[in-house]
This record gives structure tokens, C-alpha cells and sequence, in this order.
């Protein structure tokens, strides 16, 4: 009577590659919402191709592992019949993601929506005038998932359906999460009303400290405190009988969690900044205690000057000012074209410069070049800075 309908966005299609968001709308049988999650991970490596999800490597560097939201994700896919457009792709993914931690996922026999319809989801909306904007967004892929399947399920075929099973590795219950909200990218209006409070994980966990940061996750989704979501959590403290003091610690914790999430690499820079502050505000965290955390990390600032002969490499695809996808080999053919010399490595004495698609870029090259502190240039400021000109560079 539960079917867990889910989406993962990914830094490509091999086993060998990683989630970078996954997302959950939990229905009933009779299609009826109950729960609705969704959260970036850190895939810890590069992100993959922006260009079609859109994900960049400062909006997953303060985000959860997979490891850490693992118990929170197996909660809600446990014992649901797990439905998806192209089931057979996310459940390997998510398999794969399991296994990596010391979990383990049986997908059970699901439901997938692409097989039934035959058509990719945009044209199997469309068809059925079911809205879908923003695709390749894990949260509005699932929506409109979950919509085609009550559109379209046979009571029959999915009677047939059996649950899927997954044990979480041995790990403590972590609710939080980072979801592109919080990074001001236009969402489009919720479909249905979802009470965040009263949802699947809410009335499984019984620490009420956790229920409370569960919460907390849900409503600082955005970055902003509404006053009913103010009050929703003073109603839900007061239940557990909360002192103030304890509330302080509570949001401090939570605030720490993403401090902690955004130290992984050393640095903290301008998004990761921007997010602790916009949620120790809102939380009324003392700003004391965030600079003790972070001052002394942040990213610096600098330029390179793109002399002829000026040592660069490329690490992942860049965006034309068309808005066309430019390649490395596209990249490395432009420097070569203003004189600069490309190369293929990172090296400590080899390499001048990294340009690459975010200098937040998780990817092994962009690690030796912080390791080496060679210095690394966006690629649009790359691109806007002329031959002989200095580029923008961090590290």
C-alpha cells in the first residue's frame, strides 16, 4: 500500500559513477501524498555534466554524502514498491550507492513508467497534460512521475508489485539534507500539498531531538524561516519539552553539520560563506561561534596573467556565451589559439593555471591543483579575459 516514487540525477551512466541528487515522493495506494524529500549529495569527485543537470560543484560542496544520508533515504524506500521513469537505471545507481557504503538495496519488483508508456517523460506528460518544468531537477522529475502513475497504472500490474527491501549501513540517523533551494534556483509551484511534519520519517523516529532537526531540515529547505514554520517548530519543541537552551544547541548543531560538510576540502568559499550565514541568521546562531569555525578557511582570491606560454589545464566541459557546450579538447583548442601552452596534467611544476567549469571542482585534477596551490580560473572567466589579460583565479 506504499510506493516510493524516486529520481537520481548522476555524474554520468556507468556503474563506476555517482548520485549527485536523488529525490522521493512517497504515495499511498490510493495516490495520496504522505511524504515528499529530496537533497544534493557530494559524489566527492567531479559533478559530471552541469549542462544537463545543472548541478555545480559549490552547490554539492557543503551538501550530505551518500553514506549520510543513507538511513534516511532506506527509510523511505524499505518496504515500498519503488516506481521511477527508467526503474532499471536508478535502481542500479542506487544499488551500486548502497553497496559502496556497507548498505543493501533489494529492489524488490517495482513499477516503471517509461517501460508502461513507452515514451520519455516529457513526451508522456505531455501527452497526458501533466506539468514538467525545470526537467532533469530530481524533485520535479519525481512530481510528474508521480503523477503519470496514477494516470496510468493498471490496479492489476500493480498488485503484481512487490516491496523493495534495503538494509542502511551501520550508521546513525542523519535527517539533514541540502536541496537546490537553498542555492535560489527557481523551483516551480508544488503540485500538492505535502504536511512536512507528519511525513514517513517523522513517525519513525523516535529521538525527539531528531524528529526536531528533521523538521528544521524540511523548513529551512529555502534558507528562510516563514513565521507558520517558526511556529511549527515552536509547537513541535514545546511537545518534546524543549528549554530554550536546548532549542540553541539544537540549531547550532544543525548549523554545525553544514560547517562540517563545507571543511571537507579546508576552504570555505564564497556559496559555502554565503550559505552558513544565511542560516546562522535565521537560526539566530551567535555569529561568534561562526567565526571560530570558519574564519581562517576562506578561499583566497587572486589573478594570472595569460602571457603567451602561460602553462594551463582544463578539467571538465565549459558553456559558450551561445550557451553552446564547449568540450576540453574545444578549451584546450582556444588556449592554444591565444598562445597559451595547454597540458594534459596537473603537475607541482608543469602547470600555471587549472581552468575549470566551477573552481569548487571536486575533480582529481582540481584536488592536485589546491594540493600544489596552483592557482584555479573559472571557465567563463577564462573565457572573458583576452590574451594577455589577468583571469579571475582562487587558491
Amino acid at each position: 500500500g506504499r510506493f516510493a516514487v524516486v529520481d537520481v540525477e548522476t555524474t554520468g551512466l556507468y556503474n563506476s559513477d555517482r548520485i549527485v541528487e536523488v529525490a522521493v515522493v512517497t504515495i499511498t495506494g490510493d495516490g495520496r501524498v504522505v511524504d515528499e524529500w529530496d537533497t544534493l549529495i557530494n559524489p566527492q569527485r567531479d559533478v559530471g555534466p552541469t549542462h544537463i543537470h545543472r548541478i555545480t560543484p559549490s552547490m554539492v560542496s557543503a551538501a550530505p554524502t551518500f553514506e549520510e544520508i543513507a538511513v534516511a533515504l532506506a527509510r523511505r524506500l524499505d518496504g515500498a514498491v519503488l516506481v521511477a521513469h527508467n526503474l532499471p537505471f536508478d535502481v542500479r545507481m542506487l544499488t551500486n550507492e548502497f553497496r559502496r557504503v556497507g548498505g543493501r538495496l533489494d529492489p524488490g519488483d517495482g513499477f516503471c513508467t517509461y517501460r508502461a508508456t513507452g515514451e520519455n517523460l516529457a513526451a508522456a506528460c505531455r501527452r497526458r497534460s501533466i506539468p514538467l518544468e525545470n526537467a532533469h531537477r530530481a524533485l520535479v522529475d519525481v512530481r510528474a512521475t508521480a503523477r503519470l502513475l496514477t494516470a496510468i497504472a493498471d490496479p492489476d500490474t500493480l498488485s503484481r508489485a512487490t516491496p523493495a527491501a534495503v538494509e542502511p549501513p551501520r550508521v546513525a540517523f542523519n535527517p539533514r539534507t541540502l536541496r537546490r533551494d537553498a542555492h535560489a534556483v527557481d523551483e516551480p509551484p508544488m503540485p500538492y500539498q505535502v504536511e512536512r511534519d507528519g511525513g514517513v520519517v517523522a513517525h519513525r523516529e523516535a529521538d525527539p531531538t531528531l524528529r526536531y532537526l528533521d523538521l528544521l531540515d524540511a523548513v529551512m529547505s529555502d534558507g528562510v524561516l516563514t513565521p507558520d514554520e517558526r511556529h511549527r517548530l515552536t509547537r513541535l519543541a514545546a511537545g518534546a519539552g524543549f528549554s530554550p537552551h536546548t532549542v540553541r544547541q539544537i540549531h547550532v548543531r544543525y548549523l554545525d553539520d553544514i560547517i562540517d560538510a563545507a571543511l571537507r576540502d579546508g576552504v570555505i568559499d564564497d556559496a559555502e560563506r554565503a550559505l552558513i550565514g544565511r542560516t546562522a541568521s535565521e537560526l539566530d546562531v551567535d555569529p561568534g561561534h561562526v567565526g571560530e569555525r570558519i574564519d581562517g578557511h576562506a578561499v583566497g582570491h587572486g589573478s594570472t596573467n595569460l602571457a603567451p606560454g602561460t602553462r594551463v589545464c582544463f578539467t571538465g566541459t565549459g558553456i559558450a556565451p551561445d550557451g553552446s557546450v564547449l568540450s576540453r579538447d574545444d578549451l584546450t583548442g582556444i588556449a592554444a589559439r591565444r598562445g597559451l601552452h595547454p597540458v594534459a596534467n596537473v603537475t607541482k611544476k608543469g602547470c600555471d593555471l587549472l581552468v575549470a567549469s566551477d573552481p569548487s571542482s571536486q575533480s582529481g585534477k582540481a584536488k592536485k591543483a589546491r594540493a600544489y596551490g596552483i592557482p584555479i580560473a573559472a571557465v567563463a572567466d577564462f573565457l572573458a579575459s583576452g590574451p594577455g589579460e589577468a583571469v579571475r583565479t582562487v587558491g
